[in-house]
Parts: C-alpha cells; sequence; structure tokens
C-alpha cells in the first residue's frame, strides 16, 4: 500500500513535466521511483533527480531544459493559470494541487509591478505521505501531548512527518493545522488532497492572520504550523503562550545548537514554548528520527 501510493506521487509529480523531460524521469527504475524525492529541472543543465539524497542525471545524463519547457512546466502547475498563484510566486513556490511543491528561480520582481519573468530553474519537490510515523515516534504521553518542535535540513521531510503526526493526534485530540503554504493538506475546493483525519485546517493567509482565527473558532487542543522561518512566526507562536493548547511545528536547523544561532528561535526557547524537539537525520540513505527534551537545553 505504501509502495502503490509513492508510486502514484511519483507519476503525478513527473506527469507535471513537459513531454521530453517526463520520458527522461521515467528512466528510473522501479526501486529508484519509489525513492524519487525531486526533480531539478535547470534552464540549459542537466535534468537531475534526487534519489535517498543523491543526485541522479536523468535520460542520457544530456536532457538540458529549454525555456519553452519551463515555461510549460509552469503552466501545467499552474492548469493554465498562472495569475491565480502570483502571490505563490511571489514567494518564490507554488504548491499543486497533488500537494508537490515548486521551488520557483526567476528574475527578481521589478519594484511594485512584481512580475514573474525569466524562469531559470525550477525544484518540483515529490509530496508523499509516510503513514505511521506518527504512531513510531509515540508523542503523546498518556492523555495528553506536549508542544513539540520538528528540526531538520531544507527536504529533510519536516512536512511529511508533521502532516502524519497531525493525522495520528486527530484520532484523541482536536487539532487545527494552520496550512500557509497549502502543503500540510493541500486542499482544493476545501478538499484535502492527503488523509489528514480529523484535522480541522485553514489554507493560505499569514500565520499572524489565520492562528488568531483558528483559535477562535475552532477552540484546538493542538495548533500546527508549518515552516517557522521569519521573526513574525516566532512572534505569532508567542502569542499563543498560554492560549490553553499544545503547539507542533517545523523549523529549519540540523540540530539543537542551530536553535541558538538564530535569533528568533532563541525566543521560542527562552519562552520555553516547546517541551521537547524531533531531530530529523538521514543514516545509509534512510531518514532518523530522535525525540529529545529541550529542559535545560538553554
Amino acid at each position: 500500500m505504501q509502495d502503490m501510493d509513492f508510486l502514484k506521487s511519483f507519476h503525478t509529480a513527473a506527469a507535471l513535466l513537459p513531454e521530453r523531460l517526463w520520458k527522461a524521469a521515467y528512466s528510473l527504475d522501479e526501486s529508484q521511483r519509489l525513492q524519487c524525492e525531486e526533480f531539478r529541472v535547470r534552464l540549459g543543465r542537466p535534468l537531475m533527480a534526487t534519489v535517498a539524497g543523491q543526485a541522479v542525471p536523468l535520460g542520457d545524463g544530456m536532457v538540458c531544459p529549454t525555456a519553452e519547457e519551463l515555461d510549460e512546466l509552469l503552466a501545467k502547475a499552474t492548469e493554465c493559470s498562472v495569475h491565480t498563484y502570483l502571490e505563490q510566486l511571489w514567494q518564490g513556490f507554488l504548491t499543486t494541487r497533488h500537494g508537490h511543491r515548486l521551488g520557483i528561480c526567476s528574475q527578481a520582481p521589478d519594484g511594485e509591478k512584481r512580475l514573474l519573468r525569466g524562469l531559470s530553474s525550477v525544484n518540483v519537490r515529490i509530496a508523499r505521505q509516510v503513514h505511521g510515523l506518527g504512531e513510531t515516534l509515540r508523542l503523546t504521553e498518556g492523555e495528553a501531548f506536549a508542544s513539540t518542535l520538528i528540526l531538520g535540513a531544507p527536504g529533510s521531510g519536516k512536512t511529511t512527518l508533521l502532516r502524519e503526526v497531525c493525522r495520528e493526534l486527530s484520532r484523541s485530540f482536536r487539532v487545527a493545522i494552520a496550512d500557509e503554504r497549502y502543503e500540510i493538506a493541500a486542499c482544493t475546493n476545501g478538499q484535502p488532497r492527503f488523509r489528514i483525519g480529523n484535522c480541522d485546517v485553514l489554507s493560505g493567509g499569514h500565520k499572524r492572520d489565520t492562528i488568531p482565527m483558528l483559535l477562535r473558532a475552532m477552540s484546538p487542543q493542538i495548533l500546527a504550523v508549518d515552516e517557522i522561518t521569519r521573526e513574525s512566526d516566532c512572534s505569532c507562536l508567542l502569542d499563543c503562550a498560554g492560549c490553553g493548547c499544545s503547539l507542533l511545528a517545523t523549523a529549519h536547523g540540523e540540530s539543537l545548537s542551530d536553535l541558538h544561532r538564530r535569533p528568533a528561535y532563541r525566543r521560542l526557547l527562552e519562552a520555553n514554548l516547546f517541551d521537547r524537539v524531533v531531530l530529523i537525520g538521514r543514516q545509509g540513505g534512510r531518514r532518523t528520527y530522535r525525540v529529545e527534551r529541550l529542559e535545560g537545553c538553554l
């Protein structure tokens, strides 16, 4: 069942590629497709995939995307309606209806015009659902859930883990998700594309707006957010201190020491906002998960 889901995710991500690039993607054998994490589509340079953390050239290694193919990829991802995704694109990303996230590199927006011009590379990150992760980590303690921060490097699978933990927790708790980038649930017209159990999801919008709305309207026992990156994100979470619900969030970093290096993250530690951290690593091509308490780490 899990392998079938992984292959389906690969197929829907590969389907975003123009025909010549799509054919090159299928030069991967089935075992590689199961472990494929992303497609790197760079203008005039060989098409690559990341498989189990390793860069793998596709096709004969000489398939170099053209400007027209990059434009076609963007048109496919937006279902020929680029203007409806401009707010996301200006921030350098786009989430498709299947939950795949496209990282976009182009010429920077021109002042107030904010036009997307000159695509140079697109990173198609394959969204997957890994069942059982939340249950394996055993993050609940009796009838309680302690606020938890998921920490990992970019592309380590933080959102995948967050999604599965939310699904597991929703069996016993009221879980509300602030899905700012449409990656956790990938809702389209209110319908989640991923299995998220009984979670309540508010998609799009900045955390500063959606978090207060969820607290007021949905009375969550657990509030989940993805990608704490900005000072404003941390301020939103600090405003939740003492609001009566536990927090579940993700952040970039490879170790606890990385939390101390960034002033915004240090504020969260000093406020004792999180009780523990889940550290995502990689060993032998496989992801590893380690749970650590945060008491006395300052």
